[in-house]
């Protein structure tokens, strides 16, 4: 067991909700670009281009499943954290858990970020 206080609790909670806004932030975003992919296709729509429609195409759904998936795991850790604390305790075990899902954040973070820029040079260069 970690010894901990109310405030790395209070953390833990904002850290939590941080990452929720952000997952809204993308999920609303992956909607934008889904939208915008749709109205190219709908007006520019060649056999040329398909085959990288198509790629952005898995690659927001795609994100809409790791975005489902997260906002899962960070649900429920958030109802863990009143469960795991005790006495100022903490498992560790819970501890490692909240380390992972920090790094899947942050890789998702990246990875999202990096879509939206290829997404939009690629309108850029077909438009």
């Amino acid at each position: 067991m970690y010894m901990g206080d109310n405030s790395k609790i209070k953390q833990y909670r904002h850290e939590n909700g941080t990452w929720i806004r952000t997952l809204d932030y993308m999920q609303q975003e992956n909607v934008y670009l889904k939208n915008r992919l749709a109205e190219i296709v709908r007006d520019k729509l060649e056999q040329t281009l398909l085959e990288q429609v198509e790629y952005f195409q898995n690659n927001f759904l795609n994100k809409d499943a790791v975005i489902a998936l997260l906002r899962h795991d960070i649900a429920t850790e958030s109802q863990g954290i009143n469960t795991q604390w005790t006495n100022d305790n903490i498992d560790l075990d819970w501890l490692a858990k909240h380390e992972r899902l920090r790094v899947d954040m942050s890789k998702m973070e990246k990875e999202f970020s990096r879509l939206k820029f290829e997404f939009n040079k690629y309108l850029s260069e077909i438009l």
